[in-house]
């Protein structure tokens, strides 16, 4: 098959979930002999780069400080005319959309050069500013030859809005990349936090709160803060109404300066870092999935997450994690939440200091391995195709005119 990725940001330029999963299900699908382009863009020269297979296109990108405060969406549809132009030209087989891919053209295309789509959801609330941005999502979804989503409940949420039936496809994790790699000391355990620190339903302002408790009860604990600080320009004049603007929120000067401001670090610093820290807490609401979580198990480090959305069908399993009552928003103001947070971590502490609970993480993150969801995304793609051609040569047969005796 001839597959086409587009999408306007793209690994490890922009590090975020969507990103990745491009990422990782590309190079699965050339790994099996498929012919895959990534289309994306980028603020430098616009280029073409291949990469073990995979080809990516990359887009000059509409980039400004004044567009990213007042018209934040112009990027996504600068890029969706480009790409479309592509796409009108690429020949491929079939397209993977993703719900910020804005490629608004997608029915179009189908119709004029045969291109069908497969149509991701990857959010549980899609923020669209206006009633116009609103009917184009919504036709991209009612008319894609096929929707997933990346959880059973999500993937009933998306059915009961838009009225369409809709499958699932869990974001992969890669297994021979995040695996225990690296010591961990449990005398002085770690407590990682690897989402944005821009994003306040990631829920680092309810971790600060809670870290107060948590260092009281463990002193030697440190919290590692690795994440990224949001998509690159959307941010610059949010510092104070992010984690980093709320440091303040951690009273005690000791706990505070039991805080390590890490970063991001290099692509391939996360296995490592995973597999030292005692625990990963991701305390997000609103949350699709939350592809942490399965990093962290799959190199056997125990997990702390919401109860509820994409998060709460993954930590199902005390023997690998514990969960928060986080439902909303306010949740994540709560000081009672703070505290039961404050609770699972040093829970989940413990549960790093058995000796069966590394296996019992990374056995648990292999249903999601990449090896399973590339072979259902395989699968699901080569579907659509067949039953394209299908429509195509059905359409082309004509009823003959019955002859006349």
């Amino acid at each position: 098959m001839k597959i086409v990725f587009p999408y306007p940001a793209y690994w490890p330029y922009v590090r975020r979930g969507a990103e990745r999963c491009i990422h990782d299900l590309a190079h699965y699908l050339a790994g099996r002999g498929h012919d895959v382009h990534i289309i994306t863009s980028t603020p430098g020269r616009p280029r073409t780069a291949v990469s073990d297979g995979v080809r990516v296109t990359y887009l000059g990108q509409l980039s400004h400080p004044l567009m990213y405060q007042y018209a934040s969406l112009m990027r996504l549809y600068a890029f969706s005319l480009q790409a479309s132009r592509l796409l009108l030209k690429e020949g491929a087989d079939v397209a993977h959309l993703w719900s910020y891919s804005g490629i608004i053209a997608a029915p179009l295309l189908r119709a004029m050069v045969g291109l069908p789509y497969l149509f991701h959801i990857i959010m549980r609330q899609h923020y669209w500013p206006g009633r116009v941005d609103r009917f184009f999502f919504s036709q991209l979804v009612k008319r894609a030859d096929q929707v997933v989503a990346l959880t059973a409940d999500g993937a009933a949420g998306v059915a009961a809005e838009y009225g369409v039936p809709c499958g699932v496809l869990s974001p992969p994790v890669d297994m021979d990349v995040f695996r225990p790699c690296a010591p961990r000391d449990l005398t002085r355990p770690q407590v990682l936090f690897t989402a944005d620190l821009a994003d306040v339903r990631k829920g680092g302002e309810l971790l600060l709160r809670a870290w107060n408790r948590v260092h009281r009860a463990c002193p030697e604990a440190t919290l590692v803060l690795a994440g990224p600080f949001g998509l690159a320009g959307f941010h610059q004049d949010a510092f104070g109404d992010t984690m980093l603007g709320k440091l303040s929120l951690v009273k005690d000067p000791s706990a505070r300066a039991a805080i390590d401001l890490r970063g991001p670090g290099a692509t391939g610093s996360l296995p490592g870092w995973y597999s030292q820290a005692a625990v990963t807490v991701l305390p997000s609401v609103e949350e699709a999935f939350g592809m942490v979580l399965t990093e962290s198990l799959a190199c056997g480090t125990p997990v702390v997450a919401s109860a509820h959305s994409g998060t709460g069908e993954i930590v199902r399993n005390p023997q690998i994690g514990a969960t928060v009552d986080l439902r909303d928003r306010a949740d994540l103001m709560s000081t009672a939440r703070a505290d039961q947070l404050a609770d699972a971590i040093l829970y989940a502490i413990e549960l790093a200091r058995r000796p069966q609970t590394a296996d019992h993480c990374r056995e648990w993150a292999s249903q999601w391995s990449l090896d399973q969801v590339g072979a259902e995304a395989e699968r699901v793609l080569s579907d659509i195709v067949i039953r394209h051609q299908r429509q195509r040569t059905a359409g082309k047969r004509r009823p003959q005119p019955a002859e006349v005796a």
